[in-house]
């Protein structure tokens, strides 16, 4: 019996030949695919089936269920597992009979080198408003496609509205049927959304949405790199989030922070850094408030702007000034690195905050990159900090980092050089697979994967880096 539903909107990408197209959906040049990894979360095998939607609701096999053991993995590959063709742009629904989690990998592989991350939606998590904090129309060359799926099983109008200063840019679709996509662009609102423009989003349905966005180059034969990051939906609001990971140019690392304010009157936004400088010392704060913000409307904080020293890395909690609501999501970029770096994730609501996380994936020098795993104590007291890897066979491996100070970081790396709590840990190397992490205080996390090599592994890749968040239990 299948009982557990994630809603995965995604571009199921098999594109072949690609335009640089918003209003198409396309994004720039060819060989676009998507990954899912699926975790489980349960406490006994899990099996796991992964169906396909395209725009007119028709669904597509992807292959027959797949079995993970407690807290292992599994992927469907839409070149592999799906019976679709290429030029396929859709979206997916994944059951289970065990708790699950499950995240996209976006990549053009092997013609590019862009990848982007971001988590599939709870069923019970869907709602008949979402949100994005970040819409983008050729703003310093690059753009936003919105991906929003009906995750109710009746058709559905949907309904978005692109805020940008006081001006409203729209699109409504009527009659979606149930588990379709559909795509919103700069060129698709109503009025056209102006060149060099960034705003927000709010989209409302009749019935159940889920949503994610991908961030793209606007004008290139092929694209390099990409962000993506999945939408909010009401039980992601909350007057105070928390991010992971913030830099200011931290290996050349840069951090945007985009808040929008989702309470229904306007209210400035504030956010707190904690960061060390060079990963070493004292931490240090600094506070930033905005602005007053419209309600719908988003600020923006840019970690060089606010006056952060150079070479900073560490965590911000952000809030709504007012008590009202926020959505808040954390661009990484630098343009300075072969290959580039570009990544979202979205910040955690402290409403979200548990003592356990699922994390689908990890890579450890798997194919040329490699996976951090950044936990932050959002609790009032030190943390104790274990992270266990479940590689796809063989025995797990566990590490602990202990002491870890109230609203500060732990980082886990190396994973296969590090010392093991339990377990031999040069056995993770070359492995991809799942992690659970628990604390003593209430805990989020992200996991940062880039390229990288060791002695033993392949070379490092030239891929895009990519960033996803923890699956709070």
């Amino acid at each position: 019996m299948f009982k557990k539903t994630f809603v995965l909107v995604l571009a199921l990408l098999l594109v072949a030949v690609g335009v640089v197209s918003a209003q198409s959906g396309n994004l720039p040049g060819s060989g676009w695919w998507s990954g899912q990894q699926i975790q489980n979360v349960g406490t006994a095998n899990a099996s796991v089936l992964f169906t396909a939607y395209d725009a007119q609701g028709n669904d597509f096999a992807c292959g027959t269920a797949k079995t993970a053991t407690p807290g292992q993995s599994v992927n469907f590959l839409t070149n592999t597992d799906c019976s679709v063709s290429a030029g396929f742009v859709g979206s997916a629904v994944v059951s289970a009979d065990q708790p699950i989690a499950a995240i996209v990998n976006v990549v053009n592989m092997p013609s590019g080198r862009a990848a982007g991350m971001y988590r599939g939606t709870d069923g019970a998590d869907v709602a008949n408003t979402i949100a994005f904090p970040l819409m983008k129309s050729n703003y310093f060359g690059r753009s936003t496609t919105l991906y929003i799926q009906n995750a109710s099983s009746s058709p559905n109008t949907i309904n978005v509205t692109v805020k940008v200063g006081g001006s409203n840019f729209t699109k409504t679709f009527t009659n979606v049927p149930a588990n379709a996509m559909v795509l919103v662009g700069p060129a698709d609102t109503s009025p056209a959304m102006s060149n060099n423009a960034v705003g927000s989003a709010t989209v409302t349905g009749s019935g159940p949405l889920a949503g994610a966005a991908l961030e793209y180059q606007t004008s290139v034969a092929l694209g390099s790199n990409l962000h993506a990051y999945t939408a909010f939906a009401p039980s992601d609001f909350a007057p105070k989030a928390y991010c992971p990971l913030i830099r200011n140019n931290y290996a050349r690392l840069n951090t945007g922070i985009q808040a929008q304010n989702v309470s229904a009157t306007a209210q400035a936004i504030r956010v707190t850094y904690s960061y060390r400088v060079n990963n070493t010392g004292a931490v240090q704060t600094k506070v930033i408030t905005s602005a007053s913000v419209p309600a719908g409307a988003s600020t923006t904080f840019f970690t060089p702007a606010d006056g952060l020293p150079s070479a900073s890395v560490g965590s911000a909690t952000v809030e709504g000034v007012g008590g009202g609501n926020i959505a808040v999501i954390v661009n990484d970029e630098t343009f300075t690195l072969n290959p580039n770096r570009v990544a979202a994730y979205t910040c955690f609501p402290s409403t979200a905050a548990t003592t356990k996380i699922a994390l689908p994936l990890y890579k450890e020098f798997y194919f040329g990159d490699t996976s951090g795993i950044q936990v932050q104590n959002v609790g009032t007291a030190a943390a104790n900090i274990s992270v266990t890897y479940y590689p796809p066979s063989g025995g797990s491996v566990k590490f602990t980092q202990n002491n870890i100070a109230a609203g500060a970081s732990a980082t886990f790396y190396n994973a296969s050089g590090s010392t093991a709590v339990s377990g031999n840990p040069a056995s993770l190397l070359q492995t991809a697979g799942g992690v659970v992490v628990e604390s003593n205080q209430p805990i989020v996390a992200i996991v940062n994967e880039e390229p990288g090599t060791k002695a033993g592994a392949r070379p490092a890749s030239t891929q895009d880096a990519k960033l996803y968040e923890g699956f709070n239990q």
